[in-house]
């Protein structure tokens, strides 16, 4: 008769013994799967034990001996079946924290104990008058248990590498995890740091304009100053809060202005961001260097100067942010955006935070010009909430 020793290590190891067959390893694990494995690994020890009784004895009924089996193997196989998803869900947690020896001593014992009251249940079934009697000799209880503890052991020899390989895994997925999420708050930090710097040569030049401008036009001196000031006051508060996009914009203000000062009438330019959107926490350094890129190779070398538009709006489940002017075109704009901070970073930058939730694209500006639009998901606060608290802590050390 089968002894359902079977189904007592797969539990060891949060699976079925059917799971050594590759096939059977598609399926995900679920109550139903579960039942259906049982079952059909139930059928499969009633053949082999219908198969060893016809081989010991040639004169037996296949038919008879496989009757027989099965309706054994199935009442002991469930009632074990029953028994291990009891006592799992009620003993969970001392379950799982057990050491290894406890564990094996667990799903062991509780397999043969569930032997008895199957067999009983099978002897009802076929109507074995004398069946208990027979189960509850001396030598019918030593050859169950050592059938079940042999078979309890070899099961274990299979499943406990499979579940330390599990653990393994698992652990290897939490530290790539762990590794993955600290490089983007660095990165993000990186970055936060760098929109927290004034481009030394935009320092001096600046300073030097004010210089000349001293003597001649103090006003225009004294709005430049003030117009520094907010940039560097702009600068700090980057260093020291979470990005959004509302401080993005105060900085590109800033920025604006003094370069309104120093080109004149060559520079006309806009920031259009409602304010509902300015609270939306965004990765750092979006626009910084678009707006750079399209005043230095955009608008500066035309001698007019020409239109830069800073925008930002909701499309949907995306927010669109888009950097447009009038100056020297598309070919331009990416011979800027290859150097630097480079196109190529933005995107990847994006990927990382967003895989394929972000994208950067590069058109032309009708009548001319370049407009570079960013669209992030609206909820931007899950891939930028980080940068803020790993950047503060980077400026603490």
């Amino acid at each position: 008769m089968p002894s359902p020793a079977q189904n007592a290590a797969p539990e060891c190891a949060s699976t079925h013994p059917l799971e050594l067959i590759p096939y059977f390893r598609r399926f995900r694990q679920s109550v139903g799967r579960d039942l259906a494995y049982t079952f059909i690994w139930n059928t499969l020890i009633a053949l082999v034990f219908a198969l060893v009784s016809i081989v010991l004895d040639p004169k037996a009924s296949f038919g008879t001996e496989l009757r027989a089996t099965f309706v054994f193997a199935q009442c002991i196989g469930f009632m074990i079946h029953a028994c291990l998803l009891v006592g799992d869900r009620t003993f969970a947690r001392g379950i799982k924290n057990a050491g290894m020896a406890m564990r094996t001593a667990y799903y062991a014992v509780v397999p043969i104990v569930a032997i008895f009251p199957g067999y009983l249940l099978g002897f009802k079934i076929l109507d074995m008058k004398n069946g208990a009697t027979w189960l509850f000799t001396p030598s019918s209880i030593a050859s169950i248990l050592a059938m079940s503890l042999l078979l309890t052991g070899l099961m274990l020899l299979v499943f406990i590498p499979r579940e330390r390989a599990a653990r393994a895994a698992a652990t290897i997925a939490r530290e790539q995890a762990r590794v993955a999420a600290a490089e983007k708050d660095a990165a993000n930090a990186r970055y936060q740091l760098l929109e927290a710097q004034v481009e030394p040569h935009f320092l001096y030049n600046t300073l030097a304009h004010v210089v000349s401008l001293v003597d001649g036009e103090p006003a225009v001196a004294k709005r430049m100053i003030e117009r520094l000031i907010a940039l560097l006051r702009a600068t700090a508060s980057a260093a020291s809060t979470t990005g959004t996009l509302g401080s993005q914009v105060e900085l590109l203000r800033a920025y604006l202005e003094i370069l309104a000062l120093r080109m004149g009438p060559r520079l006309d330019w806009r920031i259009d961001v409602p304010a509902d959107l300015a609270a939306l926490r965004v990765p750092p350094m979006l626009l910084q260097p678009l707006v750079e890129n399209a005043i230095k190779h955009g608008l500066e070398p035309k001698i007019d100067g020409g239109t830069l538009a800073v925008t930002a709006r909701r499309d949907g489940s995306r927010l669109l942010l888009e950097v447009a002017d009038t100056g020297g075109g598309i070919r331009a704009t990416r011979r800027g955006v290859g150097s630097g901070l480079g196109l190529a970073n933005l995107r990847a930058r994006l990927a990382a935070l967003y895989r394929d939730g972000a994208s950067v694209t590069i058109v032309d500006n009708a009548p001319h010009g370049t407009r570079v639009t960013i669209a992030l998901p609206q909820d931007t606060s899950a891939a930028a909430g980080n940068a803020g608290a790993t950047l503060a802590a980077a400026t603490s050390a």
